[in-house]
């Protein structure tokens, strides 16, 4: 009998201990919020903070002030698989988004005043791992994750990267640069086409009747560009490798199609297009599957 007072008693203490322990963390979720879908909160001119979300496009990260500068830095580390192309949104020169030689970490350093920055990945890993700073501090209150906009428990923390919590599958949809666009040449309506072979990149523009202007720039990331030769240009067009990291281009297609190809070493290429002046990723086509990429810029490992 005293033996089953003492039980008794014992776990009377555990209990209450164990709500005293819950009481004092705030009653913290010990599960890591959703990251899925893209927050509702998300608008222009909220105070300063990040926003951070994963579609059927990949991965999103975007960084929000009210009227001053902010600064934002971090690393994302890819666990058990790649970073496999990122873009950027509406970043200026000076800000940093790159990503390692063996694409296993994306860093990024940028400052926000009033807008709205931020990039775009995609990857195959496991795990993705984040650490963010904002002003030099880790602050887990001041990261949104997912369509509710949830706080991590810390700012350094870890996401589900294979399974969507919605769907039980898969959610990130990879770019693949290699192989022709299915189905798409001359004649087709205006849009860019990009594609490799071997160690060959290719860049096509297209129209079906009517005149339009493509123009931009490719920029080549810890190694050169060498062997451009252009396709089917006429006197008005232009190609330039100004100097062995960076091509510009203008060119003025109607009905026909135009291009160039070139060879680099670089570890990732990053694409600055636009069509008669504005930028439309929609109407660019990658690899054989005909991909869009979810941003201008965007960037794609050699």
């Amino acid at each position: 009998m005293k033996r089953l007072v003492l039980a008794a008693l014992v776990a009377i203490i555990l209990t209450a201990n164990l709500i005293s322990a819950t009481t004092q963390r705030g009653n913290v979720n010990l599960v890591q919020p959703s990251a899925e879908g893209k927050p509702r909160d998300l608008r222009e001119g909220e105070s300063h903070r990040y926003y951070v979300w994963r579609d059927d496009q990949g991965w999103h990260v975007r960084t929000t002030t009210g009227r001053t500068k902010h600064f934002f830095e971090g690393v994302i580390t890819s666990l058990g698989g790649k970073i496999q192309n990122y873009g950027t949104f509406l970043l200026e020169n000076k800000d940093i988004v790159r990503v390692n030689s063996n694409r296993t970490q994306l860093s990024f350093r940028f400052a926000t005043d009033k807008g709205i920055d931020g990039f775009d990945f995609q990857t195959d890993a496991e795990t993705l791992r984040f650490d963010m700073k904002l002003d030099g501090e880790r602050r887990a209150d001041v990261i949104y994750l997912g369509l509710n906009g949830e706080n991590p428990k810390s700012a350094s923390f870890e996401l589900n990267a294979r399974t969507s919590t919605n769907t039980g599958t898969s959610t990130t949809a990879l770019i693949d640069a290699f192989g022709h666009p299915e189905g798409m040449g001359e004649g087709s309506t205006k849009r860019f086409l990009i594609w490799r072979t071997n160690n060959v990149w290719h860049l096509r523009t297209t129209t079906a009747k009517n005149k339009h202007t493509f123009s931009g720039e490719i920029i080549a990331d810890k190694g050169s560009i060498t062997e451009l030769n252009t396709v089917s240009t006429e006197r008005r067009d232009w190609v330039s490798l100004k100097d062995p990291k960076r091509i510009f281009f203008e060119l003025t297609t109607e009905g026909g199609i135009d291009g160039f190809d070139f060879r680099s070493s670089a570890t990732n290429l990053k694409f600055i297009l636009t069509i008669d002046g504005q930028t439309k990723s929609e109407l660019v086509y990658i690899g054989s599957r005909a991909s869009n990429p979810s941003a201008i810029p965007f960037t794609l490992p050699n």
